[in-house]
């Protein structure tokens, strides 16, 4: 069941007289789109055997008993657990994949069921579409009708496809899912290990790199623990030079995970080498960085050159560049994605774009010292890092302080506690909950904690209720930003109250102050101010390796489903969307060309698109049409939300008429020269 059914389902629970008409209105949809989404949750509702939708004469929709109280059952509050959750489609197919990946011996049906809480037959649908993902990553789903199921292929991709999948999916970083698929390796120590290698390496991980570390990591170990030794050599010597692996040997040698090969060791440091440092403690450089930091001093001075601002502090500019661009190059030998950083949540501001224009240019040493283009997510993120440490040389953001919930109330109670006060604190960043216990363990891994029980610690904490009042919340909220510093509210209340004293009489100043506070605080955290976005560019969904040149003769249905293929590898479109384009453009009066040698074949989330994404084929060898257009560009165009993506598509517009352009890519030699010229323009 996807947001969309889950939306409409809800409105008709809440307002059952609703007509269609007013419904398409209400939720912006077509008619089309809401009869899709009824049809499809019927499909398995009928499954379940469960009573469907339906709608009477006069066009009412009729929604079953069992269906009104299968939704009150499962929205009875927003902090749903995995276990609660009902996964759509695509979130059930990664999660069976993952747990494959994360077991070395045969997989029964009885175990994917009980994993994804569905019947068989769903359990059997879903195992088609997971071939196919796995198929992408030259990897197999082998059935042994004794045993059951068994991912197979080159353990480098298996990796790969398990990392992919982290780092699409939010829903792995639930401790549920994280139980269910790593039963053998604890939250606490995963946690624990990274606190550790951030000590050594003298640096702090970016919450986001944080948050993926902890899932990653943990399934990797899962996998590793329970495979003897793997043949492959899939580990470049770029890794095992780098002192994450070092320390990376030496933090397993004290736990139960130091069986693991070497390769496995060499993973696990990847993942360290590709996540995003915060801050970096110490003015210590390595030897296996030497190339690198020559090329980003030549980026410095180039970029001094161009700008004519001279950067006072180079050893210190240098230092934090290399902390955020050496992850960006191992990601990206390594073909291992940025994910889904919040990139919305940073300044967006004509400042930042200059910037971003002028990066295209000074990152072209690096990207030939790779063999590889950078994606526009990379670039985007290197060039607000870069214009942040040029306007503040004192890095003086703050990271947000770790913390951790203490409950002696049970697991799925320390749960509800620690999802509302991730609501209640953004400041911080949650990292568990714990048992009493666990937490003495652990201790140090934090910087406050949040506990239903008095603790022997030196850690800031406060004591809670399970369940508190939300005067009570906001009162806790006022104290703990208060102790941490991060509160702005006292002032404003002092002057608030300097200026009603001048025209009334108070006669409860402690009242009112407290009330204030409480209409302070409760503006600010439900008024959040949103950072102005800018809509995202063609290269932003028209990725280095979505390009594709063919120099043979083809026709035009070769080159249309040649050119989906890199978003069909990706899992951004299905077979579907390839099957509507090719009948579309065999309709008179298609209208999915732009100028005389672009054609950009796009449909609806119908027919299959299931992400944002544009692919491109270049043909040197222009191909007819049936419209008798002779094509030399294919922009294969899939879009979710219609709402984001005017620029990008303004942009194609634009090089549809750029004769030079287009003849600059005819001319290219690879798709990384390509690339580059895309990026320029866009």
């Amino acid at each position: 069941m996807n947001e969309r059914v889950r939306t409409i389902i809800m409105y008709l629970i809440k307002k059952p007289d609703t007509k269609i008409a007013e419904l398409t209105k209400e939720l912006s949809l077509t008619k089309r789109q809401i009869n899709y989404a009824i049809q499809q949750f019927n499909e398995e509702l009928s499954e379940n055997q469960v009573p469907e939708i339906t709608r009477n004469h006069a066009g009412d929709f009729m929604i079953p008993l069992e269906v009104i109280r299968l939704f009150s059952a499962r929205n009875a509050d927003d902090n749903l657990t995995y276990n609660e959750q009902v996964l759509t489609e695509n979130e059930r197919i990664a999660c069976m994949i993952c747990y494959l990946c994360t077991r070395i011996d045969y997989t029964s049906m009885n175990h994917l069921t009980d994993v994804l809480m569905v019947s068989r037959n769903t359990v059997q649908e879903d195992l088609k579409k997971a071939e196919w993902v796995a198929s992408k990553y030259a990897l197999s789903i082998y059935y042994d009708r004794q045993n059951g199921y068994q991912l197979r292929g080159l353990e480098r991709r298996v990796l790969q496809l398990l990392s992919d999948l982290v780092k699409q999916y939010d829903f792995f970083r639930t401790l549920e899912i994280k139980q269910r698929l790593a039963p053998d390796v604890s939250e606490e120590d995963v946690i624990h290990f990274i606190h550790n290698m951030e000590q050594m390496l003298h640096l702090s991980y970016s919450d986001e790199s944080i948050d993926y570390l902890q899932v990653a990591i943990r399934f990797s170990l899962q996998r590793a623990i329970r495979q003897l030794s793997v043949d492959e050599n899939y580990i470049q010597k770029d890794i095992t030079a780098t002192p994450e692996y070092k320390f990376v040997k030496v933090l397993l040698q004290d736990t139960t995970w130091s069986t693991i090969d070497s390769q496995a060791q060499a993973w696990i440091a990847l993942l360290f080498l590709t996540s995003n440092i915060f801050e970096r403690k110490t003015t210590q450089t390595f030897d296996s960085d030497q190339v690198l930091r020559q090329l980003i001093d030549n980026m410095i001075m180039n970029f001094e050159n161009q700008t004519l601002i001279n950067i006072e502090d180079r050893d210190m500019f240098q230092r934090r560049i290399l902390g955020h661009l050496r992850p960006a190059c191992f990601r990206i030998k390594y073909h291992l994605s940025l994910g889904v950083y919040s990139l919305d949540s940073l300044v967006q501001d004509s400042n930042h774009a200059i910037l971003n224009e002028l990066m295209k240019e000074l990152i072209i040493p690096i990207e030939n010292w790779l063999g590889k283009a950078f994606p526009a997510d990379e670039l985007e993120l290197l060039s607000y890092y870069f214009g942040y440490q040029l306007s503040s040389p004192g890095n003086t953001i703050m990271q947000k302080p770790r913390a951790v919930v203490v409950c002696t109330n049970g697991v799925m109670v320390s749960k509800l506690m620690q999802e509302n006060l991730k609501k209640l604190f953004p400041e911080l960043h949650f990292l568990a909950s714990f048992s009493v216990r666990d937490f003495y363990r652990f201790s140090s891994d934090y910087d406050l904690v949040f506990s239903t029980t008095a603790l022997k610690s030196n850690l800031l904490q406060f004591i809670i209720d399970p369940i508190m009042s939300y005067k009570e919340q906001i009162s806790l909220r006022y104290r703990v930003l208060k102790d941490l510093g991060l509160n702005g509210i006292d002032r404003s209340v002092d002057e608030l109250m300097g200026i009603i004293r001048k025209f009334t009489k108070v006669q409860d100043s402690k009242l009112l102050i407290e009330e204030l506070e409480y209409f302070l605080l409760r503006e600010k955290q439900d008024s959040p101010l949103e950072n102005a976005k800018v809509l995202p560019a063609l290269t932003n969904y028209l990725k280095p390796n979505f390009i594709t040149i063919i120099e043979r003769k083809m026709t035009w249905k070769e080159a249309v489903s040649l050119a989906c293929q890199p978003l069909l590898t990706h899992q951004i479109i299905n077979q579907t969307f390839i099957v509507d384009c090719l009948k579309q453009i065999e309709t008179e009066g298609y209208a999915g060309y732009l100028g005389t040698r672009t054609c950009i074949p796009h449909t609806t989330v119908e027919h299959g698109v299931m992400r944002d994404g544009i692919s491109l084929l270049v043909s040197k060898i222009p191909i007819e049409f049936p419209n008798g257009q002779s094509i030399s560009f294919i922009f294969p165009l899939s879009f979710y939300d219609l709402s984001k993506h005017l620029k990008a598509v303004n942009q194609l517009a634009d090089f549809s008429n750029n004769q030079g352009l287009m003849d600059k890519l005819l001319n290219a030699l690879d798709t990384k020269e390509m690339y580059q010229y895309l990026r320029q323009f866009t």
